[in-house]
């Protein structure tokens, strides 16, 4: 019989991206939003697109019904204006986004410092960078460039920022008090900021073991509006609840339509499917994905994959491998707590 881990609440981590982009673009008027997920394993010719369509396309990626297949013309289209310098500040923007999710982080840099070196006072960049900053493990460096945003944006995202970096520093429960009275006193100047706030309130309060106060605020929005990130975070709060069922009942129509759904979504339907004793369809779902993974030696889902091999195949040395793969390419608080766990874990199993 196969041994159950329980689930922990950690934070979200990288997932938490796809949002923090969503936010920078908006502090520059742009409608748009950057990809949780893009991955293309065939050559995909650049398009014609305008910056309205890039950020069309783009800003409906972070849903769970998103086909990341459709975002390989994107990608493809500014790699080609990056290699020839024809790409705009909020092209660039866009780029460096991806490349960040495909774990590139060193690039993702590189295309920051270029769009800073050109529009030093730029909230969007400033903040974008903060974030891959903390994804390669470096909260120290990430809080000095969050106080950069210091008059440049509203005391609420720049609190936010530095509170994300100062959990990393620092871990400790007392920073979801400490924002939630900052969101009491300047409350978002949008839908999309009180969107990412919710998320970020959710993570801390999920660290605190409030999973029943994550999801209050992850409720705050509808699900229509939630990306996968927050999907994920309501989820872990349900299953912490022993409340799988809502996760399979909700989030399984917003995928029903997607060839190529979320590794994410499909992970944690899976956890919910095996909380609840009914079915396999998704935990199937979910071993097809991650044999695909390792047939193409796809190692950008890392973390779900050792999540898989940890929660639902029971191989604790197998989800040891996947961590450390996960830790050579993000260095997170997030990941770093993923990798100790799964450690003590596969020593204890021998």
């Amino acid at each position: 019989m196969k041994r159950i881990f329980p689930i922990s609440l950690t934070l979200t981590g990288l997932l938490t991206a796809s949002l923090v982009t969503f936010i920078a673009l908006a502090l520059i008027g742009i409608k748009q939003a950057v990809a949780h997920t893009y991955h293309s394993h065939k050559p995909v010719k650049p398009v014609t697109m305008t910056a309205g369509q890039m950020s069309e396309l783009v800003n409906q990626s972070t849903r769970p019904d998103f086909n990341e297949q459709d975002l390989a013309p994107v990608m493809a289209t500014l790699e080609k204006l990056a290699e020839a310098d024809r790409i705009t500040h909020q092209e660039r923007l866009v780029y460096a986004r991806l490349l960040q999710h495909q774990h590139k982080f060193a690039d993702a840099l590189a295309e920051l410092d270029t769009l800073l070196a050109e529009h030093p006072d730029q909230p969007s960049a400033l903040l974008l960078q903060a974030n891959v900053q903390l994804n390669q493990g470096q909260p120290a460096l990430a809080r000095q460039t969050c106080l950069q945003l210091m008059g440049k944006t509203s005391e609420l995202v720049m609190a936010t920022c530095l509170l994300e970096a100062n959990m990393q520093l620092s871990p400790s429960t007392q920073y979801y008090s400490q924002l939630h009275n900052i969101s009491e006193k300047f409350p978002a100047e949008s839908p999309q900021i009180a969107l990412w706030v919710n998320e970020v309130l959710a993570d801390l309060a999920l660290f605190a073991n409030k999973p029943a106060t994550a999801i209050k605020h992850i409720e705050q929005q509808p699900d229509s509006e939630w990306p996968i990130s927050s999907w994920v975070a309501w989820s872990k709060a349900k299953l912490a609840l022993q409340q799988g069922n809502d996760i399979v009942a909700r989030l399984a129509p917003e995928i029903a339509n997607n060839p190529v759904p979320n590794d994410s979504a499909l992970l944690y339907l899976a956890l919910a499917e095996q909380q609840t004793g009914e079915g396999e369809k998704w935990t199937t779902a979910m071993a097809q994905r991650v044999f695909i993974r390792e047939q193409r030696g796809d190692t950008t889902h890392a973390a779900e994959v050792a999540l898989y091999y940890l929660h639902l195949a029971a191989e604790p040395q197998q989800a040891l491998h996947w961590a450390n793969i996960n830790w050579q390419q993000a260095k997170s608080f997030n990941d770093e707590q993923l990798l100790s766990k799964i450690r003590q874990l596969a020593a204890a199993e021998g």
